[in-house]
């Protein structure tokens, strides 16, 4: 009776190698405690698949957040991988390919800047003035013309209220354009305002 009751049948054997190939590729480890019959190799199967996949959820959760954390980042080195691809493709020269990857290095601030622009549009226009009044106030106040009508608006307002010269001004600030030159490249339009930051 106990030799028939324990003799080893295909189906067992199919369960013992599942049981085996389910700890083997979720890496648990074989371990001191095994089980000895059929019902705990199938709870410890099931055990283990559940487990294997909730680890494999937690941490794929885990590296999207982090992944995410600096987007600014992502998307500089997503530019960087066209550009290799792009040169790569056209067979540019050796030295082409230095200042380009030259370029892009030293305008990673200015490219993230002129990103951040299409937040600044997103706003309503009395949020919008004063976002671009902080963020230009420096090279404003160094614009002669511009800082004499500031000061002169400033003077006559006595209770800080947003007056039609604020608005021009900030209109002003928003027709600019942000435009990158490499090294040793030559610019300038006549009658163009150009505000220089290295």
């Amino acid at each position: 009776f106990v030799a028939r009751k324990t003799k080893d049948t295909p189906w067992k054997l199919y369960l013992a190698c599942v049981y085996f190939t389910s700890y083997t590729i979720t890496s648990v480890g074989y371990g001191d405690i095994s089980p000895v019959n059929t019902v705990e190799m199938v709870c410890c199967t099931f055990m283990l698949i559940i487990s294997g996949l909730s680890w494999a959820v937690l941490l794929g959760q885990v590296c999207s957040i982090v992944s995410n954390m600096n987007t600014d980042e992502q998307v500089f080195r997503s530019t960087m991988d066209e550009l290799s691809m792009m040169m790569r493709d056209r067979s540019m020269p050796k030295d082409m390919k230095q200042r380009l990857r030259g370029f892009f290095l030293s305008n990673k601030t200015g490219q993230r800047r002129q990103r951040q622009q299409r937040i600044i549009t997103a706003m309503s226009p009395g949020l919008r003035g004063e976002v671009v009044m902080q963020l230009n106030g420096v090279w404003v106040h160094k614009v002669g013309l511009l800082a004499a009508i500031l000061k002169e608006a400033d003077e006559k307002n006595h209770f800080d209220e947003i007056t039609p010269t604020h608005n021009f001004i900030v209109d002003v600030v928003q027709t600019l354009k942000m435009v990158f030159y490499s090294q040793a490249e030559t610019f300038g339009q006549v009658h163009v305002l150009y505000i220089l930051n290295r």
